[in-house]
């Protein structure tokens, strides 16, 4: 194909996408100018280019300007979206960070190839299928770990204080869960956190719910801090677990006729009618948003936390010929009380995921509206909890404490190195559980091995540089989290999250509401 061609069907494909109105500031001249910059890009630049990567960034380019939640998605791109969204993929599960230059696994998967094999936290793979896995891309990671369920991949494990070793194992589906932690607090407060809203989120709600029922929960705590959203239908099903009416969920505005929808509750004998509270933050969008202010709205549930990041549009999704999509905002959608939770984005998308613009509660719409009882609520930005707890000084500090965010996660390195002198030690993660509690309160150190002295020694000795003044000052939460960090090496990730509960002061405060209420 010629260039002058190739630009002349690209022409013709744009007016016949967009028609020849001339309209709306004379798109068809612009139409012109993209043909004139394509023409001059081939026949001038410097060097080989990838023409269709061009071409990509184009319609990328187009759809982020229409709002900040418009987007392309290429076809390697749709298989990872798709795969969250689906809650499965195929592979040897773990969970696992690049430390040192080597995959470092953090935790298998349960009921995964891994798991199965007894891989451990802390273990690094050093080979896979006998090529060196030294600073291996996170492309390659994908590539060489992932495969068909039954196929085999051969991986070399370096463990502490033992030769590396080979193991084969043989790939299977892999659950990617909704629901990662649940447990019960103070014998009768349930606890669910909740990092997306997938395929099967409502059904790994219904199953959290139950055990925590049958371990006698009285009252629940649903932490959907730092959840970016997903399915809309998922949110819908979330809320009627919880609320016993007919009452609207939510309900869309836009232009398409299928795009206005009005979402209801559906009464039932099995609703779920304990005391809720609702844990958000400026990372909870979306569907959490959708969960949260409907919740608020009904008087169902009390919002604890941060304002929440303020999405309130809906997106459409719409496979391409080339087998991408384009995801479009066909809608607008509104709380029960009508309030429309989208925050500005007209200073362009780099001020509206700034951190400035989604913590500034000055910059949002103080529209006022009403609950099902009468209470007073804002909408345009967010949701606003009924009770703003925002983190004291102190831990903010910790959360920025160069040990805490070090690349090398030397939290996590050192509960590696310590866990064994402790796993025999507890029969089971409640023993564990009760002792870290008492631990906190009392300061004894475990077999000499935790305390303040050992761990800084030992940052010396893996030449980690940090600031004697901010151990010191922090040691109460980097305590915590080699606790947890133990747990979770031994018992998985549940109980990780159970002791961090013991200084988050979001869920301390949901507790006490509780308790008090």
């Amino acid at each position: 194909m010629t260039k002058r061609y190739f630009i002349y069907i690209i022409l013709i494909i744009l007016l016949l996408v967009f028609g020849f109105d001339k309209s709306n500031d004379d798109p068809f001249s612009k139409f012109k100018t993209l043909t004139q910059v394509i023409r001059l890009v081939q026949e001038g630049y410097f060097e080989d280019f990838n023409m269709n990567e061009a071409l990509e960034g184009a319609i990328k380019g187009f759809l982020e300007t229409l709002d900040p939640h418009s987007q392309y998605i290429n076809s390697e791109e749709l298989e990872d979206i798709t795969e969250q969204f689906d809650g499965k993929f195929e592979g040897i599960g773990i969970e696992y960070s690049m430390l040192d230059g080597y995959i470092t696994v953090i935790s298998p998967i349960p009921e995964t190839p891994s798991e199965r094999a007894g891989l451990q936290s802390g273990d690094k793979i050093i080979k896979i299928n006998n090529e060196s896995a030294y600073k291996i891309s996170t492309k390659d990671v994908f590539k060489k770990l992932r495969g068909k369920k039954g196929s085999e991949v051969s991986v070399h494990i370096l463990r502490a204080d033992e030769e590396p070793f080979e193991v084969i194992l043989i790939r299977d589906q892999i659950p990617i869960k909704s629901v990662i932690s649940n447990f019960i607090i103070n014998d009768s407060i349930g606890y669910i956190k909740i990092n997306r809203f997938a395929n099967k989120t409502h059904n790994e709600l219904m199953d959290a719910l139950s055990n925590l029922e049958s371990n006698g929960m009285k009252q629940l705590i649903l932490d959907l801090r730092n959840n970016g959203g997903g399915l809309l239908n998922q949110a819908v099903k979330m809320v009627d677990t919880f609320v016993n009416s007919n009452d609207t969920i939510v309900y869309t505005k836009g232009n398409l006729r299928n795009a206005n929808e009005v979402y209801y509750a559906h009464k039932s004998s099995y609703d779920k009618q304990y005391k809720l509270i609702i844990l958000i933050n400026n990372g909870s969008a979306s569907a959490s948003e959708i969960v949260s202010g409907a919740l608020q709205d009904l008087d169902r549930g009390t919002i604890i936390g941060e304002r929440s990041f303020g999405k309130g549009l809906v997106q459409r999704q719409y496979e391409l010929s080339d087998g991408s999509a384009a995801r479009i905002t066909i809608a607008q959608y509104f709380t029960p009380s009508g309030r429309l939770i989208q925050r500005s984005y007209d200073k362009g998308i780099g001020d509206y995921y700034s951190d400035k613009s989604i913590e500034d509660s000055s910059l949002i719409d103080t529209t006022i509206y009403f609950t099902k009882k009468g209470r007073t609520v804002y909408g345009g930005g967010g949701i606003w909890p009924d009770l703003n707890v925002e983190y004291s000084k102190p831990y903010i500090d910790y959360l920025k404490n160069d040990i805490r965010i070090n690349s090398k996660r030397p939290i996590f390195k050192y509960a590696s190195t310590i866990k064994d002198n402790i796993k025999n030690k507890y029969e089971n993660e409640d023993v564990y559980f009760n002792y870290v509690s008492n631990y906190i309160i009392s300061a004894n150190n475990i077999n000499n091995d935790f305390s303040i002295e050992k761990f800084s020694a030992w940052l010396v000795k893996q030449e980690i540089q940090y600031k004697e003044a901010n151990i010191s000052r922090d040691w109460d939460y980097i305590k915590i989290d080699i606790f947890a960090e133990i747990g979770s090496a031994i018992w998985g990730k549940n109980i990780s999250y159970k002791i961090k509960s013991l200084h988050d002061e979001q869920i301390l405060k949901a507790i006490e509401y509780l308790n008090n209420d």
